[in-house]
């Protein structure tokens, strides 16, 4: 695939998609560190078709050199796969095995990067808000759903397909009888224990009635508990240096005292380290905490996947045109 780049140091304009379950955000952005300059939200809507139209027209009007998109999954991220770009097992009715890139590429042929709406961000939070030294952080975000993204040695993780961090089993407090939300493919998982329509069960709400319950209500300390086993599990199988969580339930700030003592609670004194043990910016309160980008953490990492695949295709350019100089060069010497 041939495109054609920017002049060589000027900085590119990168176009950000982020394709979340109620929600699309497009935005265009530049500059290091990366800063919006306009944006724009759809609604997720069914069939997917209608919202991906929305996205690509208001794309076509705009001008950009890279394009990243990071969407709610799971997605198929393997680049050698024709099904690179869709959404493919959802459990968001109607959108199973739904290609988001086609449309979004058929509009210009650019660089282009894709993820999930939670690896992107662990690189954003990482890349510009690590400390000097740091090499992996997590990101999670609980909303509709709960999700977690990791960076690991500098690099976001995948594999066999991404980590899905929500679906593992969550811990429960002895006195928390909450079931799990029976729709929910694994109502034991943390997603199925923590995401708000959960919430919203065990509290009796309706779910946009979630900023009613109080902070002191029972409901936050069951939820925080198993937040907090999922920041443990985290801490001890990937020895990540932050964590960081996002996502609309996290707006409350209240939760994030109760979800760092249960973290320490669960660990129990195993992890000998200071971010664990001990308290203040230097211990657990800097190394759970909340997302610098607050809302906007899925927009800008799908802007950092854009910067990303622009300086790749920028390299592979001039290794080609370095290559091909050399080439000339030595068929003239040989002449």
């Amino acid at each position: 695939i041939s495109y054609t780049l920017g002049l060589p140091g000027t900085m590119p304009t990168i176009a950000a998609v982020e394709g979340g379950g109620t929600t699309f955000v497009a935005a265009i952005g530049t500059g290091e560190p990366l800063r919006i300059l306009e944006r724009a939200e759809f609604k997720t809507r069914t069939p997917p078709s209608e919202t991906l139209r929305e996205v690509a027209d208001w794309l076509s009007t705009r001008k950009y050199d890279a394009l990243g998109v990071a969407c709610f999954g799971p997605v198929e991220l393997d680049e050698s796969s024709p099904n690179w770009g869709h959404i493919t097992s959802t459990p968001k009715a109607g959108w199973q095995d739904t290609d988001v890139m086609g449309p979004l590429l058929a509009v210009r042929n650019v660089p282009a990067g894709f993820d999930t709406d939670v690896n992107a961000p662990a690189l954003e939070e990482f890349r510009h808000f690590g400390l000097p030294g740091q090499e992996s952080c997590a990101y999670i975000t609980v909303g509709t759903g709960v999700g977690v993204g990791l960076v690991v040695n500098g690099k976001r993780v995948k594999g066999l397909v991404h980590p899905e961090g929500g679906h593992i089993p969550g811990l429960k407090r002895p006195s928390d009888r909450y079931a799990g939300e029976a729709s929910n493919p694994h109502p034991w998982s943390v997603e199925g224990l923590c995401a708000s329509k959960a919430i919203a069960e065990r509290a009796g709400v309706p779910q946009d009635a979630l900023q009613t319950i109080p902070d002191d209500s029972e409901v936050w300390s069951d939820v925080a508990w198993t937040l907090g086993s999922l920041c443990a599990t985290l801490t001890l199988l990937c020895s990540v240096e932050r964590i960081v969580l996002g996502g609309g339930i996290m707006q409350r700030q209240s939760l994030f005292p109760k979800i760092r003592r249960a973290t320490r609670e669960i660990l129990n004194g195993y992890i000998k380290h200071p971010k664990v043990l001990e308290d203040g910016p230097q211990g657990i309160d800097g190394y759970i905490v909340p997302s610098e980008r607050g809302n906007d953490a899925g927009i800008y990492g799908a802007m950092a996947l854009g910067m990303d695949a622009y300086k790749a295709a920028s390299t592979r350019t001039a290794s080609a045109s370095s290559s091909c100089f050399d080439g000339c060069r030595i068929q003239r010497s040989e002449e």
